[in-house]
Order: structure tokens, then C-alpha cells, then sequence
């Protein structure tokens, strides 16, 4: 039963945080003149990192393998809800670890500086809500199957 709107909802989060991965976060503008992009390997030019990010790229990862995983764990619905649960706290993590790494790096600066939110901050609040979504939508296919164990 892969044809599931579960499925979509678990695809569409591995796809947003996939992308998040290589989208930028944020924009540092020091002066009126972009100075920095944050991204979720690095902070620096554009693929030239002078401030490594690690834990931000290691979550994004993770959270997006666990979503497409996922999709074909259908016939474990209590594994799939619990991965579907450690995919959340994942997507979390990330953006804990992405509030750590802007606060350290930002303490860091001595000139006046402006951070502008670019797209790629909205993926995973968007990851979130779909995974969440699959979620409820597993656990409805988990209740929907006991109810018919107990007819027969």
C-alpha cells in the first residue's frame, strides 16, 4: 500500500529538507553589501565556507533519509509512526543546531550587521508539518486495522 497519501506527505519531507540542505538560510549584510550567506554546509561564499557547519548539514541529512526511508516501512505502521516521530525531533535538532551556529557566528562580528531570512529557512518548518501530517495519517491506518482485527 505504497499509494497512501502518507507516502506523499513523507515524500514532500524528504524533498524539503533535501533542498534546505543546499539552499541558503540566511543573508549577513554588513554595510549595505552582501557579505555572507549562511548555508547549511557552511557560512561564507557561496560554496567556499570560512565558517564549517557541520551539525546543521548532519541534521538536514538525517531527517530527509529517515522521511524517504519511510515510505517503504508500510507494512511496520508502529516502526513507521516512531520513525516518523525521530524524523520530527530531527527537523527540530536542525533548526536548534542552525539557532546555535547563527548566535555563535554573529557574536563573533564587531561591525553593524543586517540578517535577511532567505527561503531555505521555510523548508523545514514545511518538512515539519508534512511529516507531522504523515504522521497523524499512519496512526489513523494503525487504528482503522485493529478496529478490523477485533471484527473478525
Amino acid at each position: 500500500m505504497i499509494q497512501r497519501i502518507q507516502t506523499i506527505f513523507l515524500l514532500l519531507t524528504a524533498i524539503f529538507m533535501a533542498s534546505a540542505v543546499f539552499c541558503p538560510l540566511f543573508e549577513i549584510v554588513e554595510g549595505g553589501k552582501l557579505a555572507l550567506t549562511f548555508h547549511s554546509f557552511g557560512i561564507g561564499k557561496m560554496f567556499n565556507a570560512e565558517y564549517p557547519t557541520w551539525g546543521i548539514l548532519t541534521f538536514g541529512i538525517i531527517s530527509s533519509l529517515l522521511a524517504f526511508i519511510n515510505i517503504f516501512l508500510f507494512k511496520k505502521r508502529k516502526l513507521q509512526i516512531n520513525i516518523a516521530l525521530i524524523t520530527a525531533l530531527s527537523i527540530v535538532v536542525y533548526f536548534i543546531a542552525t539557532l546555535v551556529y547563527l548566535n555563535a557566528y554573529l557574536s563573533k562580528l564587531e561591525s553593524d550587521y543586517n540578517l535577511n531570512i532567505q527561503f531555505g529557512i521555510i523548508l523545514p518548518v514545511l518538512a515539519l508539518i508534512f511529516d507531522l501530517l504523515a504522521m497523524t495519517r499512519i496512526k489513523k491506518d494503525e487504528k482503522l486495522v485493529k478496529s478490523l482485527d477485533r471484527i473478525r
